[in-house]
């Protein structure tokens, strides 16, 4: 591999590493970020949702006017000291305070002040405090990184009783920023030496072979394109080329070896193709009958164990009547056109999800492993009007006909038993087909 190959190597993939740790810094950060807001959002509402239905308002608004604590009173303000102290991981303090003109007062607190409470304006307060005093709308505010809600709590008769507040602690994604920029910067770091790794190892492990393998593979194609020279002039002198030695022959200094592996890979790729196509058709005729082209017996066996795994089959068993006396009388090749006229005509009933089966000389088998009964309702009536269906020539002495049965099974069933009463039905057919046209029991 040359220098420049392996240097754009290297700063792509350091590059690309950097991005990634980057987009994935900003995403985390993104996600920790919106996840807070929302689970802060969540606390605050349902801390507000508690508050509003433990108050009272018209009570709490008779107690703000007297200053006077009731045993009532009293159980409210520990319930909402209970719920805050039971969240103060997320919540600070819960607190219901009346506002005036000239400051708020309190009238529940779980941080501690008592009924009447002074509570003075700050920045915010002041600037929505025709908003508090009216007391219509909720609120919100961030003071230092502290999420503070408003909301308005109304008496029956609509009046106004004072403004829930609930104070939260410091949004907990902020103790994850820290911990995901070291996490990420130590990513960065390990990613980098990888990267320097993974040169080294690419250049002992993939470009020191590559330009062995190219080098090595020119001698060979010059080799042979030396021999067809010799045999195709008629020139023996030289004789048989010996192919060069893998362990001499190798240049470290040439370059741009990628170029020369890609014309190397060009003669390889032929005999790939080649013998891939060979592999293919050497599977296709393990797999085939060679006559109907049919799904061979020993393909159902490699199948059989996926078919006892369906929730529905259908079975449909074929056998050919008089073949043997057809082979017999007549000659294998008369035998042979019955077999390839049965495998075509079974052809047309094979559907998506079909198998066809030649299961001995005159038997086939088709396994329908969606199971559609109404389909197999439409092949039997197709092929019962069709029977007795005569594959012989009509100048053939020998009458073949085409026997049929078939079976359906549907949830829990035993195969083995399914796949007998198709072959069952299957003979009760041969026999009334023999019966029918007076052919002998042979």
């Amino acid at each position: 591999m040359s220098r420049s190959v392996k240097k754009s190597i290297g700063a792509f993939a350091a590059g690309i590493l950097v991005l990634f740790v980057l987009i994935g810094f900003v995403f985390s950060y993104g996600c920790v970020r919106f996840i807070g807001n929302k689970y802060c959002e969540r606390a605050a509402s349902s801390a507000l949702d508690f508050a509003a239905l433990t108050i009272n308002a018209d009570k709490a608004r008779s107690s703000y006017k007297t200053r006077i604590k009731s045993d009532d009173y009293d159980s409210v303000q520990n319930k909402i000291t209970a719920y805050q102290r039971n969240n103060n991981d997320i919540i600070s303090r819960i607190s219901l305070v009346s506002f005036s003109n000239s400051a708020g007062v309190y009238i529940f607190d779980s941080g501690g002040a008592t009924l009447g409470s002074r509570l003075d304006y700050n920045k915010y307060t002041s600037s929505v405090k025709a908003e508090l005093i009216n007391g219509r709308s909720s609120m919100s505010t961030s003071e230092n990184g502290r999420l503070i809600v408003y909301r308005p709590l109304r008496t029956v008769d609509d009046n106004l009783c004072g403004t829930l507040i609930v104070e939260l602690e410091k949004p907990f994604e902020t103790q994850y920023y820290y911990i995901i920029a070291v996490v990420f910067a130590v990513l960065l770091l390990l990613g980098l030496v990888f990267v320097g790794m993974l040169l080294l190892f690419l250049r002992k492990k993939m470009f020191t072979p590559i330009r062995k393998i190219a080098s090595y593979l020119d001698s060979l194609k010059n080799n042979a394109a030396s021999e067809k020279k010799d045999n195709d002039s008629g020139d023996k002198k030289s004789g048989k080329k010996e192919s060069p030695d893998a362990s001499v022959i190798f240049n470290s200094d040439r370059d741009d070896e990628i170029g020369q592996l890609s014309s190397s890979l060009k003669t390889l790729l032929g005999d790939l193709i080649t013998g891939e196509k060979t592999l293919n058709q050497a599977i296709y005729d393990a797999n085939h009958d060679g006559m109907t082209q049919h799904w061979n017996k020993r393909f159902y066996h490699n199948m059989e164990e996926s078919f006892r795994k369906c929730e529905s089959i259908c079975f449909i068993y074929f056998d050919v009547n008089n073949l043997k006396l057809m082979n017999d009388t007549l000659g294998h090749e008369s035998g042979d056109f019955v077999i390839k006229r049965a495998a075509d005509y079974i052809r047309g009933f094979i559907g998506d999800g079909d198998y066809c089966f030649r299961m001995g000389g005159d038997e086939f088998l088709i396994v329908m492993t969606s199971g559609d009964v109404r389909r197999l309702d439409k092949i039997i009536d197709k092929l019962n009007s069709d029977a007795p269906y005569i594959l012989s020539r009509k100048t053939d002495s020998i009458k073949c006909s085409l026997s049929y049965g078939f079976s359906y099974a549907k949830g829990i069933f035993s195969y083995d038993a399914k796949l007998a009463e198709a072959e069952d039905n299957m003979y009760i057919k041969k026999t009334e087909l023999k019966q029918l046209l007076q052919m002998p029991d042979r």
